[in-house]
């Protein structure tokens, strides 16, 4: 569903600032091929007269319809190799993580295995360890 149109307002220079980095990322070939004044109006909430009044976006609109014009433009947006590398690392890093997380557990249930020996050795069971606290200690007192 298109934003509406804001009729009354004006684009300052923050939000042409974010309009600019948009047609940016067209040119980039990051966003597709497909950039119409429509889209950008879209994005912005802006008509595309009042976008176009505006210097600095109709440049950077004219240099992004250009750019994605040519035929042999090359996007800046990671090629199929690069990105099933970065996966490849990312599915890596994941599983050195899950067996770091593997290892803590283990010494986890081992601690526990000791508390619970030591424990019953001094008449102590895990029922009596889990219970909850009273009212008094619960403040500190």
């Amino acid at each position: 569903m298109p934003k509406a149109i804001r009729a009354n307002s004006k684009i300052s220079e923050r939000k042409a600032a974010g309009i600019v980095a948009e047609l940016d990322r067209w040119r980039d070939g990051e966003l597709g091929t497909k950039l119409t004044w429509q889209r950008i109006e879209a994005f912005s909430g802006f008509t595309r007269q009042a976008l176009s009044r505006h210097e600095a976006i109709r440049r950077a609109y004219q240099e992004a319809k250009r750019v994605l014009a040519a035929p042999g433009r090359r996007s800046r947006s990671r090629s199929r190799s690069d990105e099933l590398t970065y996966l490849d690392q990312t599915i890596e890093n994941l599983r050195l993580e899950v067996r770091r997380y593997e290892a803590l557990e283990q010494q986890w249930l081992q601690r526990w295995q000791r508390i619970t020996y030591h424990c019953s050795r001094r008449g102590l069971s895990i029922e009596d360890l889990d219970r909850p606290l009273d009212e008094l200690n619960r403040r500190g007192i």
